[in-house]
């Protein structure tokens, strides 16, 4: 990547800006770690509801929860009239419709069909995909060792794939696959507007136009009722996932590229996130990873943490005191 990077000097990435003050490098690793908690739970709660709601009836109302948190939060800190602001509008939008409508809608019909283990293999390629958008967007170089840790998550994925049915049917596959690359883009498109917009307003965006674009899907295909709503078992997951899983996700990784970098964060967060998830998956879904998918499970988090462990942490810094 960035050559001021030393070649033989892991630790090196993984050390803050020192322009970063302490109280900021403090609160951004609370939110790194918090978000790893949230996103575990992700495949999880989805692969739950999947099997239990209308998946677009669950990713509407979820996201209008969601949409509401955030909303609330704008209109106290008197930034809600922001996400009308017209120079802003249309990169808030492709953020919206990348990082929300897009990977909620791919995410929750792919796990329909496959189980939150097998997802969690597969939403491995994230770093992948960050790699790819870094040299495509930013002209970064991809030194060895990344070209390395990319073959070696692909191999993972790949030695998974070959070794059982996890990934069927294929088209299931290939949605979760694809999921990472929309929440990596919508991450490049926000953090063109970090500042002078803050990680609320981002948060505020992707839920509120996302909300109002699923709601018009929902309605126009005139699927389950929205008084389906008022069963308990039905709203109790769509409460927690668009307060807890989308709200709170949403705002946590924001918080921490801005109080950290994208890459710093990236190489605290996706590493563990597989982990947990299976962990989480085990406990609440009662599934059991077969010995080739720990396998595959273990040799991708060696792969994502090379991958990311050899991106310059001091790339895409926002500065902490927007939050301020």
């Amino acid at each position: 990547m960035h050559s001021n990077v030393p070649k033989n000097s892991m630790a090196a990435t993984m050390i803050p800006p020192t322009y970063k003050s302490r109280n900021a490098i403090a609160a951004g690793l609370l939110f790194a770690i918090s978000n790893v908690t949230i996103s575990a739970l992700q495949p999880v709660i989805t692969r739950y509801a999947a099997l239990r709601i209308d998946p677009l009836l669950f990713c509407a109302a979820s996201v209008m929860i969601a949409a509401g948190c955030a909303a609330a939060m704008l209109a106290c800190t008197g930034e809600i009239g922001l996400l009308l602001e017209f120079r802003y509008l249309p990169r808030l939008i492709a953020i919206s419709m990348a990082g929300t409508v897009a990977t909620t809608l791919a995410l929750i019909y792919g796990l329909r069909k496959i189980d939150a283990i097998s997802g969690v293999i597969l939403l491995e390629s994230e770093p992948i995909y960050s790699l790819v958008l870094a040299t495509i967007f930013l002209k970064e170089r991809p030194s060895r060792r990344q070209l390395l840790a990319t073959a070696t998550i692909l191999m993972a994925i790949g030695y998974v794939f070959g070794a059982g049915h996890s990934f069927r049917p294929y088209y299931a596959a290939l949605l979760i696959l694809i999921t990472p690359m929309f929440w990596q883009s919508s991450h490049v498109l926000s953090l063109k507007v970090m500042p002078p917009l803050t990680p609320r307003i981002i948060t505020g965006a992707r839920y509120v136009y996302a909300a109002i674009a699923l709601l018009v899907i929902l309605l126009g295909l005139d699927r389950s009722p929205l008084e389906v709503l008022s069963v308990p078992k039905v709203l109790a997951p769509v409460i927690f996932t668009g307060a807890f899983v989308y709200f709170m996700g949403s705002f946590t990784w924001y918080g921490a590229i801005s109080r950290l970098s994208l890459a710093w964060t990236t190489a605290m967060v996706i590493p563990a996130v597989p982990v947990v998830s299976l962990v989480f998956a085990m406990i609440f879904l009662g599934e059991h990873p077969a010995a080739h998918e720990l396998s595959g499970i273990a040799v991708a988090v060696i792969g994502m943490l090379a991958l990311v462990l050899g991106s310059d942490a001091r790339r895409n810094v926002v500065p902490a005191k927007i939050l301020t």
